[in-house]
């Protein structure tokens, strides 16, 4: 406690010192502290000018669940500049060791090192509030996970690196708070990731992504610096985490070849963001990506080659992320828009053009009750090892809509869950409720879908019975509402066909 001590008398002081290399050292022990990872080194040595400081052997070990991740370097230079700052610099043999357990004893085992020998790194500021700057021309990663039968290989290269970030230390009326903030850019970065299995040929992935942003939030109460590190079994209570990610345009593919030739998928979007925060038992996550695209090439004839352009993506979802006694509230939604196919496929298809070129569009909003039987950051002591980590009782899909070649479907509905019952058939458990649609334009969708090359009119037929039997038409030509209902018992009836 003699730290916090002198954090706050630092704090309140009007006048305020310089920082000095073990004012860094001590900020960093106090942010770390937010998970309860300690920082170590073998040796202290002070420079000859007797204000520089060298660390020998530093790490940090960071408990949470059943992961332990070990941080080290070989070693850590703080010496003074010119301008009063403090200047750091980092060994090139940085090394990550990610240890799992899992049952029977079984652990997975993940080793990454990367160089930050040419990341200049400057701390500006005061005990309190110290300003860091960052900046390098490149950064690599390579993390090892597995074996070379069953594992994988990822190597990353951050190039152009730039960011800032602060690390405050609050006093507020319910005690001293630790803010850590920054954000952090990169001109480029590329990953390549080799997965291989026992079974085929190891399958390739590479992404490129130009013009990244980082932004990120770390707050939490300041309590006391461990000395060694705090064995965590959930995300800390008070803590505040939020991320996002913001980038340009993305590339990537994934390859594995076969007898037959070389799977590919190509995969990316012009500009998307990704955003997510954890504070106290609430997880947030949002995503949007614009001018998205996906495409297939497979060998085997069987298999479709296509691709497909979306011109936006947007997803979120809210619920509770810790193990808890009661259900609690949760939210989801996602958007579509501009979903189509490349006009090669499609000219394939309707060689005559009697559809156009039809997009596709969708939406949909679901609320509900989610009970968590253990949290997103904590394993499963003490639980049976069948027990489901999550259990949805309630469910409303608020809104559902689907648009494509002029017909539409909307949709909104009720139900609820039995966790004692598992449907026999799904293992599901068995549901209540009432889902109510309303279909326009499905009549004339069909009339141009059955006109397409290679379609079986046979099966026009049927689904025009199909529509027929499970759907009501109303007083507006081409419009039908249908309504599906799921019994206590397990039955299942469609506009008051059973069905099951």
């Amino acid at each position: 406690m003699k730290r916090i001590a002198l954090i706050l008398s630092l704090t309140s002081s009007p006048a305020l010192a310089e920082i000095t290399p073990m004012d860094v050292i001590e900020s960093w022990r106090t942010v770390y502290a937010g998970l309860g990872e300690a920082i170590s080194y073998d040796s202290l040595q002070a420079g000859p000018d007797g204000k520089s400081v060298l660390l020998s052997d530093v790490s940090s070990i960071n408990i949470m669940g059943t992961s332990t991740v070990t941080n080290r370097f070989g070693w850590v230079r703080l010496q003074p500049n010119t301008d009063g700052g403090i200047l750091i610099t980092f060994s090139p043999e940085g090394e990550q060791v990610s240890v799992t357990a899992w049952e029977e004893g079984k652990e997975t085992t993940t080793t990454a090192r990367f160089d930050f020998s040419a990341l200049t790194l400057v701390a500006t500021g005061y005990p309190s509030d110290i300003r860091y700057s960052y900046s390098a021309p490149q950064v690599t990663y390579a993390e090892d996970s597995g074996d070379a039968d069953y594992g994988s290989r990822m190597e990353m290269m951050l190039t152009d690196l730039s960011g800032e970030e602060t690390a405050i230390i609050n006093v507020t009326e319910s005690g001293p708070r630790v803010a850590n903030f920054g954000e952090y850019r990169f001109a480029r970065v590329e990953i390549k990731n080799v997965s291989h299995s026992p079974y085929g040929e190891p399958s390739i992935r590479d992404i490129a992504v130009e013009n990244v942003t980082l932004t990120y939030r770390w707050e939490f109460p300041l309590t006391d610096v461990p000395t060694e590190p705090v064995a965590l079994a959930d995300f800390p209570q008070q803590a505040d985490l939020e991320v996002e990610i913001v980038t340009g345009r993305l590339r990537g593919s994934e390859t594995q070849d076969t007898s037959l030739g070389t799977d590919t998928l190509n995969f990316g979007h012009k500009s998307g963001s990704a955003t997510m925060r954890f504070a106290h038992n609430q997880f947030r996550f949002e995503m949007l990506s614009m001018g998205s695209a996906l495409g297939v090439q497979a060998p085997a004839p069987e298999r479709p080659s296509f691709d497909l352009a979306l011109t936006e993506l947007r997803a979120n979802v809210t619920m509770p992320f810790r193990r808890q006694p009661n259900a609690a509230p949760f939210s989801a939604g996602f958007s579509l828009n501009g979903l189509a196919l490349d006009e090669m496929t499609w000219a394939s298809v309707d060689p005559e053009n009697g559809m156009g070129r039809p997009t596709a569009e969708a939406s949909a909003t679901l609320s509900g009750l989610v009970k968590l039987d253990y949290g997103m950051f904590e394993g499963k002591e003490g639980l049976d090892g069948d027990v489901s980590p999550i259990f949805i009782s309630d469910l409303t899909l608020d809104a559902l809509w689907i648009a494509a070649a002029g017909a539409t479907i909307e949709g909104q509905g009720d139900m609820r869950f039995n966790p004692r019952r598992n449907d026999p058939d799904t293992g599901l458990p068995i549901a209540k409720g009432a889902l109510d649609f309303s279909i326009i334009g499905a009549l004339g969708f069909l009339d141009r879908f059955g006109r397409l090359t290679g379609v079986d009119p046979m099966a026009i037929l049927a689904a025009k019975g199909g529509l027929g039997m499970f759907a009501s038409p109303t007083d507006v030509p081409d419009n039908f509402t249908s309504r599906v209902e799921f019994l206590s018992g397990g039955g299942i009836v469609v506009n008051g066909q059973t069905v099951r």
